[in-house]
């Protein structure tokens, strides 16, 4: 009998940090036939309760069509899956199957963690997944992470709320300031219970599009930080001054936001809109959210939306995995299958193969079929996802957000924040 997945709610994680004793972990061969009788592998992923339902569906369709190969599961918010991650692996018990960041697939990869997809028992059918997506969890030239799906950001908001407040819903054009004027409306007609919009200063991966709306990006192709301190002070004060205002949420409960749906102020009802990725609208959406949201891009002052086709995540496969054939029937399973699919819907996002993306979209309803549209509508506008970012990065995306609570808390100004965090952020990926 498969273990249930079980959610955990840890610390934010400086991921590079825990990463730095795993190098002697990356060991591990290329057996692991299945021909020899029945075998057990793991597969780690993080997620919400309505992620986890519908995978586990998968998963028993899985066994059923695989029935010498048993799938022990397990899940986490996204911080919390990660700490628990870096620590498997320092121990050596890293799972054979694991959910895998855009952001960190670089630094997982260059520390000899994940095996290559592209060749020996760990390979996997890549032919339906398009090239652009494939290069996210490309390195060196060899494939360290497949993304199942593909997704994109996304400023979602009670429109309900919005409309009895007189606040102006999004547009297209709409402009930063559209943004502010509009969550002021919000704030101001519940009388602060309720804040226009969840702060969204502390969240680098908001950062970057606002970035790509003047035309710079995170890193550059040689992996070094492409912005600078002057950018980040742009952006804090824009974004504090939504807090100051009103318009955001305050500080100590922006402080509580870590990525689960317990700390989301919108799901709280304490704000009403925020930013994420379209692959989070699940079937359960509107349930958990007490009511219906829309969708609407980013705003953007310069006519640049800013917004890519991202991975909305990938499947790796441990290196040291003992199993490796039957991780990568998994895998293949859960990209390539078409019933797979359907059981899966949007729950990572809009299918990056695409006959299971043509056979998905049909079957679609509630808030899936929602992100499905706003994926669809979008499309045209988005750009190609820049290359996987340099190790250290996912302790640069903790720092920002560590930093910034420095900023809403009063302990030091915005330009001296900024200054804290360009240091840190050059010592991580250098380091």
């Amino acid at each position: 009998m498969r273990r249930r997945a079980v959610p955990r709610a840890l610390a934010l994680l400086a991921v590079g940090a825990l990463l730095g004793v795993t190098a002697a972990c990356g060991g591990g061969d290329d057996a692991g036939s299945t021909g020899g009788g029945p075998v057990t592998i793991r597969f780690d992923w993080w997620g919400n309760p309505d992620r986890a339902e519908v995978t586990e569906k998968a998963i028993d369709l899985f066994e059923q069509k695989n029935q010498n190969i048993k799938v022990e599961t397990s899940y986490a918010e996204f911080n919390a899956y990660f700490q628990k991650l870096a620590t498997q692996i320092a121990g050596g018990g890293a799972p054979d199957v694991l959910q895998m960041d855009y952001r960190y697939v670089r630094e997982y990869a260059d520390r000899g963690v994940l095996a290559d997809l592209g060749s020996g028992a760990s390979k996997v059918d890549t032919s339906g997944v398009t090239q652009q997506l494939l290069s996210g969890g490309t390195v060196k030239g060899k494939l360290y992470g497949i993304p199942p799906t593909q997704n994109t950001q996304v400023f979602s908001y009670d429109f309900a709320q919005w409309e009895k407040s007189g606040a102006a819903a999004p547009k297209d054009g709409w402009t930063w300031a559209d943004l502010k004027a509009a969550a002021q409306k919000v704030s101001d007609s519940s009388g602060g219970k309720v804040r226009g919009i969840a702060d969204l200063g502390g969240i680098e991966d908001w950062f970057e599009v606002w970035l790509r709306q003047q035309g710079k990006t995170l890193y550059s192709d040689d992996g070094t930080i492409a912005y600078t301190a002057a950018d980040v002070a742009r952006w804090w004060e824009m974004t504090d001054g939504m807090r100051r205002s009103g318009a955001a949420t305050p500080a100590e409960l922006t402080a509580k936001m870590d990525g689960s749906q317990a700390n989301d102020p919108v799901t709280q009802k304490l704000a009403s809109a925020g930013f994420g990725y379209d692959s989070g609208f699940t079937a359960k959406s509107w349930e958990i959210a007490g009511r219906e949201l829309k969708l609407a891009p980013f705003p953007s002052d310069t006519g640049k939306l800013g917004q890519y086709a991202k991975p909305a995540m990938m499947f790796s496969i441990s290196q040291a995995s003992k199993q490796k054939e039957a991780a990568a029937k998994l895998v293949n399973f859960l990209i390539n299958d078409l019933d797979a699919g359907k059981i899966l819907g949007m729950s990572r996002g809009m299918p990056a193969n695409a006959q299971v993306r043509e056979a998905v979209g049909g079957t679609l309803t509630g808030p899936p079929q929602v992100g499905f549209q706003y994926e669809q509508t979008v499309g045209p506008k988005l750009e190609p996802a820049p290359p996987p970012p340099p190790k250290g990065a996912g302790t640069v995306k903790a720092t920002f957000q560590r930093v910034y609570d420095d900023v809403i808390f009063q302990r030091t100004s915005i330009q001296q924040a900024a200054d804290k965090f360009m240091s840190e952020a050059q010592k991580a990926i250098t380091t």
